[in-house]
């Protein structure tokens, strides 16, 4: 079975709340010839932008382990790498 972008995204949103905002984005072709990208696979490499006011006192390795934990059965499928910008409201508002 194929990783699917709308399978992804559909996953992490039914953890966040309406007022997050979230942005997922395949990477997988900027990785063709490296270790994990796999076609047949799907989804291999993945970018998530989400910004959240439930981060707020969550340290940025909770804040990876918390999106890891939510994306464990794509891991297992295939994914082999997500890259994570995490941010809460106020921290995307700063300079």
């Amino acid at each position: 079975m194929q990783i699917d972008i709308n399978e992804i995204i559909r996953a992490v949103k039914s953890h966040l709340g309406e007022d997050a905002i979230l942005q997922v984005v395949d990477e997988s072709n900027q990785h063709k010839g490296h270790k994990g990208h796999n076609p047949e696979i799907g989804i291999t490499h993945i970018a998530l932008n989400i910004i959240w006011e439930s981060f707020e006192g969550l340290t940025l390795i909770e804040r990876h382990r918390l999106l890891n934990s939510w994306l464990d059965s794509f891991f297992k499928k295939g994914l082999h790498a997500a890259k994570y910008n995490l941010k809460t409201p106020n921290e995307s508002t700063s300079s």
